[in-house]
């Protein structure tokens, strides 16, 4: 099963509402946040889950970028980075043959909005 199969089947199961777009990417929200995963039709293994604009660094990039790589180097999975003028958070995984994706897909999202704060926070110093 492709990896964007398996998550519109958590999501479902766990009672989420989502919307998948003319590139196959699945949107959906929690506690107040937009996310969505990327599906690859080139890896159907590979899962990328992501929180788009979640700061405008207002022209002040070269912060936007100090933060992004702080929260990139400190944090195990998760990878910041700017488009245009924008922060976006994302997780990425290589899921293997088998996943259950009750096992992790909680924790990336729960860590995908803490740090949401964390770059609020870092970026207003």
């Amino acid at each position: 099963m492709k990896t964007i199969d398996l998550v519109k089947e958590y999501l479902a199961s766990e009672g989420f509402r989502y919307e998948q777009d003319e590139y196959g990417n699945v949107h959906f929200s929690y506690k107040g946040f937009n996310l969505f995963c990327v599906n690859d039709e080139k890896d159907s293994s590979y899962l990328q889950i992501m929180i788009p604009n979640v700061y405008d660094v207002q022209g002040n990039r070269m912060k936007g970028l100090e933060v992004a790589n702080q929260i990139t180097r400190d944090t195990k999975i998760l990878k910041a980075i700017l488009l245009e003028d924008r922060l976006w958070l994302s997780i990425e995984l290589l899921l293997d043959s088998t996943p259950n994706i009750s096992d992790f897909f909680p924790r990336c999202v729960e860590l995908l909005c803490k740090y949401v704060y964390v770059v609020q926070e870092s970026l207003n110093k």
